[in-house]
């Protein structure tokens, strides 16, 4: 007895706390109708929904319209309610998108037949595995190297450009204005063809660094002399006046505080400079991209490509979510 009552207690102590919680919203944002009507929408789309094919009368468009309606007023009742868990509010707006895209799947009357043959045709991969893995090593290897060794040229040209000596701004701005106007493919033919003579000889993959080199370093010279300029000068007048020494200053108080800064756009250039390796084929450098397209010729199919698309996918989602947690990370750092 003593067990029910505790039970019974309970299930009332919920019901309370739901009725505080929730009872002060308008009654079309609460669970109490938003919950039966998205049963009785799906109860409704089961029952009416036409086949599939092609719509064969205004009848059956306008009643797919209804149905999509439906569903997308329920999602922006949870979505406009801003004491509806965020869980919730994703699952709402992810399910709204894929009935918008099943039902353009169901109804649009496409070849999907012919569609999946000439996009996504597996057995058309049949052999080109180790053409994948020689492309997506010599990709990683060029973004990795060119990557690094831009930041380091970059991060110094930042630190003089915020200087701001005259004499030494003119050469800066020279080089930082020249190669970020020049197109990247001109810069990789002008490394590759024109500097042998000059008595330069590089090899196709040091060309593509090269080229990739000079224009990221010119991009993110003026992504670290943002974020150093963006700090306040009575930090450094105030670490000067401890005593720290200039290069101090910088290493200890500026450059912690505009990494935070720079962050996004360092990570959409590092992104978009692994993307910019395709270029090199315009060098015979058998980076991935080059290597699908000679998988294309070879079966005749473009599904290769498709699936070198997949493989940059895969590739770079995982960097850009870590570069998005150290972000959230940074601005819990600097809440504290």
């Amino acid at each position: 007895m003593k067990y029910q009552r505790d039970s019974l207690q309970s299930r009332k102590d919920f019901i309370e706390q739901w009725k505080v919680r929730y009872h002060h919203l308008p009654w079309y944002r609460r669970y109490e109708f938003i919950l039966p009507a998205f049963i009785a929408v799906l109860l409704f789309t089961i029952l009416a929904l036409p086949s599939y094919g092609k719509p064969e009368g205004a009848v059956d468009t306008l009643l797919i319209g209804i149905i999509f309606f439906a569903f997308f007023a329920v999602a922006i009742l949870i979505l406009m309610d801003r004491e509806k868990p965020v869980l919730l509010k994703r699952i709402s707006s992810i399910t709204v998108i894929g009935l918008f895209f099943w039902f353009f799947y169901r109804y649009s009357g496409a070849q999907w037949d012919r569609f999946r043959y000439q996009f996504f045709n597996i057995s058309m991969l049949e052999g080109v595995g180790e053409l994948y893995l020689i492309g997506l090593w010599v990709t990683l290897r060029l973004s990795v190297v060119s990557a690094l060794i831009a930041m380091v040229i970059g991060l110094v040209l930042g630190i003089l450009r915020s200087l701001k000596n005259p004499v030494l701004e003119i050469f800066l701005m020279i080089y930082i204005d020249f190669f970020r106007a020049m197109p990247l493919i001109v810069n990789m033919v002008i490394v590759f063809y024109a500097l042998p003579f000059l008595g330069i000889n590089l090899n196709a993959f040091w060309s593509a660094a090269l080229a990739l080199i000079l224009m990221n370093s010119a991009y993110q010279a003026e992504i670290f002399r943002a974020g150093i300029e963006s700090i306040p000068r009575r930090q450094v007048q105030a670490a000067r006046a401890l005593g720290m020494r200039p290069m101090q200053v910088m290493r200890l108080v500026v450059l912690p505080q505009a990494v935070r800064v720079i962050l996004p756009p360092l990570s959409n250039n590092l992104v978009s400079l692994v993307k910019d390796t395709a270029v090199a084929y315009v060098i015979t450098l058998p980076e991935l991209l080059t290597q699908a397209r000679h998988a294309v010729i070879w079966k005749r199919n473009p599904t290769p490509m498709i699936v070198s698309t997949f493989i940059y996918l895969a590739t770079l989602l995982p960097f850009i979510h870590f570069i998005r947690l150290q972000e959230r990370r940074s601005k819990r750092w600097l809440r504290k």
